[in-house]
């Protein structure tokens, strides 16, 4: 094979070689612009989803809050029911015990007529 020969087919390989790098490189770039579009399309889905969960957050907490001022006010309102039965309670034993201290009182003057009528019978 005369040099010649050898000069062109080491410039063929050559320019298919080059050609193969090119085409390479074409690749890379693209690649890497994808993988750049991909990282900031995630970047942009990180940033939503910290605003998504802060704004859940948010709903949690006023949640909690409304949920605890709930059974504050449960719990008070129980409170005051419970105070309102025992004085009803309190109050009704009152009204027994005054009820109770007439039929005492009562009692005692059905004692004294019984007694009196006793007296006055005619004994046989």
């Amino acid at each position: 094979m005369s040099l010649e020969a050898r000069v062109e087919q080491l410039e063929s390989h050559f320019d298919s070689l080059d050609s193969a790098v090119r085409s390479l490189v074409k690749i890379t770039g693209e690649t890497h612009q994808e993988i750049l579009a991909t990282r900031q399309e995630m970047r942009e889905y990180q940033q939503e989803n910290r605003l998504r969960f802060a704004h859940h957050d948010r709903e949690i907490s006023g949640v909690k809050a409304d949920v605890s001022a709930l059974a504050e006010a449960m719990l008070a309102g129980f409170k005051k029911s419970d105070e309102q039965h025992n004085e009803f309670v309190k109050e009704t034993r009152e009204r027994f015990d005054q009820q109770d201290r007439r039929f005492d009182q009562q009692d005692r003057r059905f004692d004294q007529l019984e007694l009196l009528i006793r007296q006055s019978l005619p004994k046989n």
